[in-house]
């Protein structure tokens, strides 16, 4: 029978501090690596550093081991030996435009053992540049003394380290953390991935978070991704960046994010750049600090030195908007030998600069116009957006030329009125993109078959309907597509359509699934039970056709499809060898 009471407890410590001790002294440690990846590109960011001590069960478990560390006061030291192996392990052979995430807990900050210029020496020794390291921190531990935190986080700030705040969303003190210390990344908990894509209460959290990293100038990183599904969310939530399972395991030495992975990103934010441009200026506001017209000027300073993220406030007396303070021109007024002196006292409604308003129903172009009319030195100034007479945040300027060009990019693509597919146009130029390496994809054209009859018996209106149908159903079959299939509207009941010899069958069976089921084109059902209406869609390798003009290219796709009419309609064929006369071709068809 085990020993129990006071004696085996004390020899069950002893042992456990050896283990410790051993580990720690000999180093018997194993350094892995997960990639961090953009969840708009599928590129990988950065890698974080995880340490798995070689050590008898349980601690051989992370958070077992740190916590027996803890016990027998080692956690400093032993964090401490962990981040040296990692900086030492993948130092060198990370990408020279990639980061490390290095986890640190808030005693090893501020006990010392840590500093800025010893640690700043150690990471160049091993190939990295402090501006490609993130210390997490993390919480094992609570932040007592956030005023001392700020004072060391600035620290290894001024030599280059950036900093992210881990598990946020767990608790109160990871966001107060976010809120006094102004993180370059914050970390989702993982706790707010498990059933993200159904679960309100999380996405609103998660909304809630991005949106306010967005604001005070922070990137979202999302842990804990599983599934395609759980990706998915966090794209749609805005957050920045993910980590997880789906995305990639731990391994030991660097490695890109999964395929399937970057694939599932690819397809997401395409769907989502399928979305509504912004459309009016208060969805872009940032909400910013107000200060009154009698607010000194030594206050003002205060306000933005307290305050790296700050960029502008709006002086207000009463509810009228009198002014606007940006960071630049306080340190302009304020700063050398005789600023303060001169200008400390002066009241914020003479150290402002006019505010240029607008209301937040106004348009991102109206408000960047407003913008730009300005004289040169306010030309940068944000822009102050009043909800009726409410102050609702302000814009910044490069933020109103962004929404104007996602606008005109938007309106640059050609986009058929009908359907919203892209026009001519567009359909030139994605086919003169492809030509650069057009094997593996395949060229296809669809249409309805008899339309002219349709549209003659039923009129304009049905034959719109049946248009706009067959393009939905384009369009789903590519969506399903694992790389970037291209629709577009030539016109009338005309479309031309790239898919990747990947997922030819794919989308040739979404496209006959679709185009058997009963009254597709009449999703009302307005017209009578017995009408029929069938579509064709013909194709050949664009390889075999790349060196033609685009006229002779049209023409000949267009061919193509008419062998399929000429056997009937309602079919989806491919014509590999087109090497044939097209009459030749027919007779084979």
């Amino acid at each position: 029978m085990p020993s129990t009471g006071p004696l085996a407890a004390t020899i069950s410590a002893a042992a456990t501090r050896r283990t410790v001790r051993a580990v720690l002294d000999g180093g018997a440690v194993r350094s892995l690596c997960q990639p961090i990846a953009s969840l708009s590109t599928g590129d990988v960011l950065g890698y974080e550093a995880l340490s798995r001590p070689e050590a008898p069960a349980p601690l051989d478990n992370p958070q077992e081991f740190l916590a027996a560390a803890s016990a027998c006061n080692l956690l400093e030291q032993v964090d401490h030996s962990w981040r040296v192996a990692a900086v030492s392990r993948f130092g060198p052979v990370i990408a020279h435009d990639q980061m490390l995430f290095l986890n640190c807990t808030p005693s090893a900050l501020t006990s010392g053992l840590l500093s800025p210029s010893s640690f700043q020496a150690l990471v160049r020794r091993h190939g990295l540049q402090p501006e490609r390291v993130v210390l997490e921190i993390t919480e094992e531990q609570a932040i007592e003394d956030f005023a001392q935190m700020r004072r060391v986080v600035g620290a290894f700030r001024a030599c280059g380290f950036l900093f992210a705040i881990d598990d946020a969303g767990a608790g109160a003190s990871s966001l107060q953390s976010i809120v006094e210390l102004r993180p370059d990344f914050i970390k989702l908990d993982r706790w707010l991935a498990r059933d993200i894509e159904f679960d309100r209460g999380r996405r609103s959290m998660v909304e809630a978070i991005c949106t306010f990293a967005r604001q005070v100038g922070a990137r979202v990183i999302a842990e804990g991704i599983e599934t395609r599904e759980q990706l998915t969310a966090f794209i749609e939530l805005g957050a920045d960046y993910g980590q997880g399972y789906f995305l990639g395991r731990p391994a030991p030495l660097p490695a890109p994010a999964a395929s399937e992975a970057r694939l599932a990103i690819h397809r997401a934010n395409r769907l989502r750049r399928a979305a509504p441009v912004v459309t009016r200026v208060g969805d872009l506001v940032t909400i910013t600090p107000t200060v009154t017209a009698a607010t000194p000027g030594s206050r003002l300073m205060e306000h933005f030195t307290h305050n790296r993220h700050l960029e502008a406030v709006v002086v207000l007396d009463g509810r009228r908007v009198e002014g606007i303070v940006t960071r630049g021109r306080i340190f302009e007024r304020l700063s050398g030998q005789f600023g303060l002196p001169l200008n400390g006292k002066r009241p914020a409604s003479e150290l402002c600069a006019p505010a240029t308003c607008v209301d937040a129903s106004a348009s991102p172009r109206t408000a960047a116009l407003a913008a730009l009319e300005r004289a040169a030195p306010f030309q940068q100034d944000p822009v102050v957006v009043l909800d009726g007479d409410t102050l609702a945040g302000i814009v910044r300027v490069h933020e109103l030329l962004q929404a104007v060009l996602a606008e005109e990019v938007a309106e640059a693509r050609n986009l058929n009125p009908l359907t919203g597919l892209p026009g001519n146009q567009r359909i030139r130029e994605h086919l003169e993109h492809l030509r650069d390496d057009p094997a593996g994809w395949y060229l296809l054209y669809a249409d309805l078959d008899q339309f002219k009859h349709f549209n003659d018996a039923f009129g304009f209106a049905h034959g719109d309907t049946a248009i706009l149908a067959l393009s939905r159903i384009l369009v789903d079959a590519a969506t399903a597509a694992s790389r970037d299939a291209f629709v577009g509207h030539v016109g009338g009941d005309d479309f031309i359509v790239a898919v990747h010899a990947e997922d030819l069958e794919t989308f040739r069976a979404a496209c006959q699934r679709a185009l058997a089921r009963p009254g597709w084109f009449d999703p009302e059902g307005k017209l009578p039970p017995e009408t029929r209406l069938t579509a064709s869609i013909a194709g050949c390798p664009f390889e075999r056709v790349a060196a033609l003009s685009y006229e002779d290219l049209a023409a000949t796709i267009a061919r193509a499809k008419r062998l399929v009419k000429r056997s009937g309609g309602d079919g989806f064929d491919i014509f590999d060898d087109l090497g044939l006369p097209l009459d030749g071709a027919a007779e084979a068809a």
